[in-house]
């Protein structure tokens, strides 16, 4: 898990010498792998990861996008296409464990944001991943993925 500040814990943070700890909240981390050109878990723990992801969203009440990301090994549209499967796989396996269908979203980013280097196995294997950013409202997830539409817009469906 990673510790993050829900927005009024992270305001208070900064102006205060100490922040009310009730307001803060502890995410659980989702970075789910596939096997090559394919909606297939790497391996057997990545389901856990999803349910212990979807225990997490029950007990809070934030929101999410569920951001699918390949590696740029085949060309950009089929990449774009392959990580948005991807992540409806993860948000429609968390709608099944109970998460509601207003707190979570889907959004395939293709090849356009690689954390590690695709010139290697090993970084081309990391690649292809799917994440969850976490927020406190539904207008803040909104925004974000509006920009973040607008961030890739240009670059979705070109080579790399």
């Amino acid at each position: 898990m990673k510790k993050i500040f829900i927005s009024s814990c992270m305001a208070m943070s900064l102006f205060t010498v100490g922040a009310n700890a009730k307001n803060c909240i502890m995410v659980e981390e989702l970075n789910v792998e596939f096997k090559n050109a394919s909606t297939i878990y790497s391996n057997d723990t990545e389901k856990k990861e999803v349910h212990n992801f979807a225990k997490f969203m029950k007990e809070t009440d934030v929101y999410a996008v569920i951001e699918g990301h390949t590696n740029s090994i085949a060309n950009a549209k089929y990449n774009y296409d392959l990580s948005t499967k991807r992540a409806v796989k993860v948000m429609s396996e968390l709608e099944a464990l109970g998460v509601g269908k207003s707190h979570v979203r889907a959004m395939g980013f293709g090849e356009t944001t690689p954390l590690y280097d695709n010139s290697t196995k090993d970084g081309a294997d990391k690649n292809r991943r799917v994440i969850a950013e976490v927020f406190n409202s539904a207008e803040e997830l909104d925004a974000y993925i509006k920009s973040q539409k607008s961030r890739i817009k240009g670059i979705v469906y070109k080579e790399q």
